[in-house]
This record gives structure tokens, sequence and C-alpha cells, in this order.
């Protein structure tokens, strides 16, 4: 598996809670790199933000 999957994986487990034991997370982690981790999860949360923000200029309706 690729690195940035690695990344993007640990940030999706850790953003839903469902990251298993703290030794797993630490090991995903020390696979992955600090940096890459946060850069996937400022990318994450950006599109999540955009994505609300796009949900709610559709659901007010203009």
């Amino acid at each position: 598996m690729s690195n940035l999957m690695r990344a993007v994986r640990a940030v999706l487990w850790s953003f839903i809670g469902l990251g298993g034991r703290r030794a797993d997370a630490d090991r995903r982690t020390a696979q992955v790199g600090l940096l890459p981790l946060v850069g996937v999860a400022l990318v994450t949360v950006l599109l999540l933000i955009a994505g609300l923000l796009a949900l709610a200029h559709f659901a007010a309706g203009t």
C-alpha cells in the first residue's frame, strides 16, 4: 500500500474514532510519518468544510 493511502486511511480512521488500540495508532503514525498525516488531515478537513458549505448553499436554494 502506498504511503499516501496509508496516511488517508489513518486520518479517516481517526476522524470516525475507530482507530483500534493505541499501539496500532502509533504503528500507523510511525509507518507514514507526521508531516504527511498533517497534510492529509488538513486537506480532508478543507474538503469536509467545502462540502458542508455547498450543502448549505444547495439547501438554502440560493
